[in-house]
């Protein structure tokens, strides 16, 4: 009950700060041409901050696994695309300017230290990886991508074949779903260390190689 009261405070709040926006766009346009516009943007960033304080924080990695598939598949953000639309790579770590801001938008809070891609795959195939410090006896997300910005090669051998190709493994969780939407999650399931789609940097993902 006192969270549902605690919510219902936050709303009214925010429903307030929007007719103070208004009233604030109102008086400064001066009936001038940009009072629709500003108008619109008030309501576009209340409705947002109320469909953040909807969703629960989501802190651990099953939680965060289940928000990134219900980010897609359930459309709580076209930041990761739409599932109909097939035919593009898209690769998103947590750390990147659109990691944050999916972050931001799914109420997404990633413990220090942790880190997260998601993949969609020209098919539509969506894999999401998360990468925990503690399950990698300490070792951050941030220390891992230096690691690898340092010597590349200890983790990805490009000429390799391909059982030798990914020679360190790291331990991840998973959340692996077709283009649907339906998968499974894995937790603490072999994964490994290779370039980014784009070929500028690191990339996590699951499986030997």
């Amino acid at each position: 009950m006192k969270k549902q009261s605690g919510q219902g405070i936050i709303e009214y709040a925010l429903i307030l700060a929007m007719v103070a926006g208004i009233g604030l766009c109102l008086y400064s346009s001066n009936g001038q041409g940009g009072l629709a516009e500003s108008i619109r943007s008030v309501f576009n960033q209340t409705a947002e901050l109320l469909g953040k304080e909807s969703l629960s924080v989501a802190q651990s990695s099953s939680e965060i696994i289940e928000r990134l598939h219900d980010g897609r598949f359930g459309k709580l953000t076209d930041l990761l695309g739409d599932p109909q639309q097939k035919g593009q790579e898209i690769e998103i770590s947590s750390d990147s300017e659109k990691g944050r801001e999916i972050a931001r938008k799914l109420n997404i809070q990633t413990k220090d230290g942790d880190g997260w891609y998601v993949k969609i795959h020209p098919n539509g195939h969506y894999v999401v990886t998360y990468y925990s410090a503690v399950d990698n006896k300490g070792t951050t997300f941030d220390q891992l991508k230096a690691a690898y910005n340092r010597n590349s090669g200890y983790y990805y051998n490009k000429d390799g074949e391909k059982n030798s190709r990914y020679p360190h493994t790291i331990y991840v969780d998973e959340g692996n779903y077709d283009p649907q939407g339906n998968g499974k999650t894995y937790f603490k399931t072999t994964g490994h260390v290779g370039p980014s789609a784009d070929g500028t940097g690191m990339s996590i993902y699951p499986g030997r190689w």
